[in-house]
């Protein structure tokens, strides 16, 4: 196991970007950044990319779909970016429609954090204080996300906070995924989600409306391993349709919530949580910089997932989500892990 640190150069605002690199006795290596705690990539010991990623500076300053971000305060949107904790009401900072999406405009993702490294555990803790200042969330919190690549082909992601005030905390990873190689159709994956059903969301801003949808007989179904494709062609919309959904998880010990899988190179990730939803988002993030050009897009079409483990999106503003709130000088932890089989 080995740990190696580069710089990828300065950020627009002046900082440092330092990269980080951990190897396993496999030599499979992942890259996380300084810059949003970003995992920028999984590479196989024969250099095959599984993930999808931004390495230069610019592209992680200022591009949409958050990719590979460590996201929060708290993930996905909260309606109307407001928000009554302790009979306080809060007002965010929205960048999306007027709601706040993956903690509003200045989130996680928009900051350098400081790191450690520990050899021993082949790992890298990235850490970073977030003040009612900076986001208009309630409370100063010092918060951490530690990447560890086990020698068993493992990503841990353990994400930990503490605030001197009662806060929100509901942090994800917004990684993007293909075990089949970036530069592959990720329509021809195989997914399956352990999710019976999933969150209502209204068109006009994809905020849930407090209902539930049931999955079963529905192009949303992947209780099954089902080729996302087929579902996929079964919805309506823009030339980039795509799945943006909030699945609800089925906890079952020591079985992963989600799959994703190769069938031609039998490789796949397993998504294991301690939460009670996975958003299932598929994209091409390149595709934000040629709206409207369906030939450039049918050229280059979805080439990765997002699987974000996290709870239930809007839980302050519904009953029954789930409990995000983050009492005063209260430790709070969370755990994903991807595992990656079958690789080189």
């Amino acid at each position: 196991m080995t740990i190696s640190i580069h710089e990828i150069g300065k950020m627009p605002n002046g900082d440092l970007a330092q990269q980080i690199v951990l190897e396993n006795k496999n030599g499979h290596k992942i890259g996380v950044t300084t810059w949003g705690a970003t995992w920028q990539f999984f590479k196989t010991n024969d250099g095959k990319d599984l993930m999808f990623g931004w390495q230069t500076t610019d592209k992680l300053w200022d591009h949409p779909y958050s990719v590979g971000g460590a996201i929060g305060r708290v993930g996905n949107r909260i309606t109307g970016a407001t928000f009554t904790l302790d009979g306080k009401e809060y007002h965010l900072k929205d960048n999306e429609l007027g709601n706040a999406l993956h903690g509003g405009r200045d989130s996680f993702m928009n900051r350098t954090w400081d790191f450690t490294t520990d050899e021993e555990n082949n790992s890298v803790t990235f850490t970073t204080t977030m003040t009612e200042a900076i986001d208009n969330f309630p409370g100063t919190m010092p918060t951490s996300v530690t990447y560890t690549l086990t020698d068993d082909d493992e990503v841990i992601l353990d994400f930990a906070a503490e605030s001197d005030e009662t806060t929100l905390y509901n942090p994800t990873s917004h990684g993007y995924f293909n075990p089949a190689g970036i530069d592959t159709d990720a329509r021809d994956l195989t997914l399956q989600i352990n999710s019976k059903r999933r969150l209502e969301l209204r068109d006009t801003d994809t905020t849930p409306t407090g209902n539930f949808f049931e999955n079963a007989n529905t192009p949303y179904d992947f209780t099954e391993p089902t080729r996302i494709g087929d579902n996929l062609s079964q919805l309506e919309g823009p030339y980039d349709v795509k799945f943006d959904e909030a699945f609800e998880i089925n906890q079952v010990a020591g079985q992963p919530a989600a799959v994703v899988s190769d069938p031609k190179s039998g490789r796949s990730v397993e998504v294991y949580s301690d939460r009670n939803a996975i958003i299932f988002f598929i994209a091409n993030p390149e595709v934000a910089d040629h709206e409207g050009d369906r030939e450039w897009f049918d050229a280059n079409p979805y080439n990765a997932i997002a699987l974000e483990a996290q709870t239930l999106s809007d839980a302050i503003n519904h009953e029954g989500f789930g409990d995000i709130v983050l009492p005063a000088n209260k430790k709070q932890t969370y755990r994903t892990t991807y595992k990656f089989n079958n690789l080189a």
